[in-house]
């Protein structure tokens, strides 16, 4: 059985269309991807692929009001977030003159009532998002790229954070 966090990993890379090394490295298969323009443009649109999965879940979590009251500022910021981010990452492909990959439809979350299991569904969204960030980000060779992706796993280590909180569990 694999975990939410690999499920959400594999269903956002799928769904943007990476290639096979690139999926291949990310589920530990292989150990570096060769230093090209094309691993880089893979990356990106494997981190977009990531973006849009998130940005999916916020809107049907806050849509369908299942992020308690006292959280929902958070859900909303951490949505707009992403958004950023995926558009940061959408003007590079276009600086490169290429297109971003559309969004995909995500799996929606399946509490029916808001609570701990939303908060843990989205904790493990931004875990998944660090950790595929942190694993690809060492395989970048474009600087414009590299900066933009460092900024963006300093966002998932603080929405990691605060829905930990939340949550009641340790954020070391």
């Amino acid at each position: 059985m694999t975990s939410p966090r690999r499920e959400f990993i594999r269903h956002a890379i799928l769904s943007a269309g990476v290639s096979v090394s690139v999926f291949n490295f990310l589920e530990g298969r292989a150990d570096a991807l060769p230093a090209s323009e094309e691993t880089d443009l893979a990356i990106l649109n494997a981190a977009l692929g990531l973006e849009h999965e998130a940005i999916s879940l916020y809107e049907d979590a806050l849509a369908r009001n299942l992020v308690p009251t006292g959280l929902r500022d958070y859900a909303v910021e951490f949505k707009g977030a992403h958004e950023g981010h995926r558009d940061t990452q959408i003007e590079i492909l276009r600086e490169r003159g290429l297109d971003a990959p559309a969004p995909h439809a995500a799996d929606p979350i399946r509490e029916a009532t808001a609570g701990d299991p939303v908060i843990r569904r989205l904790l493990s969204v931004e875990a998944a998002a660090e950790s595929a960030y942190l694993r690809l980000i060492g395989q970048i060779r474009t600087n414009d790229y590299l900066l933009s992706a460092g900024f963006i796993v300093v966002d998932e280590a603080r929405h990691q954070t605060i829905w930990r909180r939340a949550l009641g569990l340790s954020i070391y």
